[in-house]
């Protein structure tokens, strides 16, 4: 997921409290999360619509929607490309684009940029490794500008915080180089931006140069993106060029090789047997929908002809544009259907023992909750991680592996419900990836002043005399979540099946929970087996 957040008086004033009040109704058509924490206003977004990842984007999409101001005009100028790539980037980062964005004294949008950028590093540039972002105060620098290698020892420059060094002292003593060196692939030599004076504009994707440091009075910046990934690179440009112009810039991008002209308002055609086929039904107002979810549209032969802007970087197909479609329609407008099937299906044997577990802990007064399998492998720092399953590619890096265990998560929305009454008394059912192996787990955990080993013991006696009825006990063992000496592993029937007890107060008070933890988490799968 990707938060933004801004201080509730600050939001209403950079967006006007008339939008602040339709984040919520916009909410619901969008599908995106709002929770309210004391003066601070928070969005969670899906990875998906990175396009709207900052509340000017959202203000532009609001009033679109709500007051029909359709786009008509292109948004961006065209010019001469000011960044030349030299061939000796082709094994390190071959790729480069850049921008320009004209207007006001930057003031309060300085930290605004500064964050968009990080932001867009963290999602689209995976941690700089696709994809890193350069912006620059272009009156203090000298075009064209040159993307080139050149020997870490012989260059230096003094970095936007005032770091003075040459290339290679630079990445082995500053924050920066010790954080991204290992981006630069080459022994010897480092990529960097030059102004036509020779002077150093950066060392992508590592840090900026003094000379071409923004400040809150820079009125013409120069944007460069460098990446190892052509399509992270191209989408973070367009995504970066549409927020400069959200919040009242001139953006000049230059033309790329003929394709930024044809992918910004790229066409995509949508007949009425696709959108009947997935939505059921095909409004009367189909043209007026795209157009509310910022598409331009018309009427064609045998449907409709979509133009897609730029920063929607998820459309890649007629299904997006029906989605947005139903989005705009309403679901709840969409009348429900019987499903047709070709037999009759039979209850599965495992979900009715899950059933009866539920039955069982909800009449203990525990409330069952759900959390992501998906999460990041840092969520795991003290317990470990066993799953040995991650994502590929990744959206968003705070979900790039699957779970090994249900209790992190819980933790988590536990830390988020901390303020709640005691005692918290909850429990998940969901599976997990242990070594490979999808399992079937139970977590329970029980949050009070004075959560103690004894109280999740009686969960544990209960639940398995009322399932499996077979011998079981708890088997004294170390593990870093329990608390030494107040837990142990659950033995059923003479199989490991889970372990118990206090959790370490490490973890919870990391998780920022004030109050003691107990808990328990049971591989089902065993348990079932043992049903007699």
């Amino acid at each position: 997921m990707v938060v933004i957040r801004e201080k509730k008086q600050e939001l209403i004033r950079n967006i006007g409290n008339n939008y602040f009040s339709r984040l919520r109704d916009f909410a619901g058509i969008i599908g995106y999360s709002i929770e309210e924490d004391d003066d601070e206003f928070k969005i969670e977004f899906n990875p998906d619509r990175p396009d709207l990842f900052s509340f000017y984007a959202l203000k532009s999409a609001m009033r679109t929607f709500y007051e029909g101001d359709y786009p008509i005009e292109p948004i961006f100028h065209r010019m001469k490309s000011l960044l030349g790539v030299d061939a000796s980037l082709k094994n390190e980062r071959p790729f480069a684009l850049s921008f320009t964005a004209t207007g006001k004294p930057l003031g309060k949008y300085y930290s605004h940029i500064i964050d968009y950028q990080e932001r867009l590093h963290e999602t689209a540039g995976k941690s700089r490794r696709k994809m890193a972002i350069g912006i620059h105060d272009l009156d203090s620098v000298k075009p064209p500008f040159k993307l080139t290698m050149v020997n870490r020892k012989r260059i230096s420059f003094t970095t936007y915080d005032n770091f003075h060094g040459t290339a290679e002292e630079i990445l082995q003593n500053h924050d920066k180089g010790k954080q991204y060196g290992n981006l630069i692939l080459s022994r010897d030599s480092v990529p960097v931006i030059l102004d036509r004076e020779g002077d150093v504009l950066s060392m992508p994707p590592i840090i900026n140069g003094i000379k071409s440091r923004i400040s809150e009075n820079t009125s013409r910046l120069f944007f460069d993106i460098t990446g190892t990934d052509y399509n992270a690179v191209f989408h973070a440009l367009y995504l970066f060029a549409y927020e400069m112009s959200y919040i009242g810039y001139n953006v000049s991008i230059p033309e790329i090789a003929g394709r930024a002209g044809r992918y910004d308002w790229r066409e995509i055609s949508l007949t009425h047997g696709e959108i009947k086929k997935i939505m059921g039904i095909e409004p009367e107002c189909t043209v007026m929908l795209l157009r509310k979810m910022g598409y331009r549209c018309e009427v064609s032969s045998n449907g409709y002809l979509a133009r897609v802007p730029g920063n929607r970087i998820d459309v890649m197909g007629p299904v997006d544009l029906i989605e947005d479609i139903a989005k705009a329609y309403g679901y709840a407008r969409i009348e429900e259907r019987v499903l047709v099937t070709s037999g009759t299906g039979h209850p599965y044997i495992y979900n009715d023992y899950s059933s009866k577990i539920r039955d069982i802990m909800t009449s203990l007064n525990y409330q069952e909750v759900k959390t992501f399998v998906l999460n990041s492998g840092e969520f795991y720092r003290h317990t470990g991680y066993s799953g040995d399953v991650s994502i590929e590619n990744p959206k968003s890096l705070d979900y790039s592996v699957i779970r090994d265990k249900l209790f992190p998560g819980i933790m988590a929305l536990l830390s988020i419900n901390r303020r709640r009454k005691l005692p918290v008394k909850i429990f998940e059912i969901g599976d997990v990836v242990v070594s490979g192996t999808q399992e079937n787990h139970l977590s329970v955990l029980f949050n009070n002043s004075r959560a103690s080993y004894s109280d999740i013991y009686q969960i544990m006696e209960y639940l398995i005399s009322r399932t499996s009825g077979s011998d079981y006990r708890v088997e004294p063992a170390v593990f870093p979540e329990i608390l030494p000496g107040r837990g142990g592993r659950i033995i059923i029937g003479g199989d490991s099946a889970g372990i118990i007890g206090e959790m370490n107060p490490a973890i919870f008070e990391d998780f920022g929970i004030p109050n003691p933890v107990a808990f328990l988490e049971i591989n089902l799968d065993i348990l079932f087996s043992h049903i007699k």
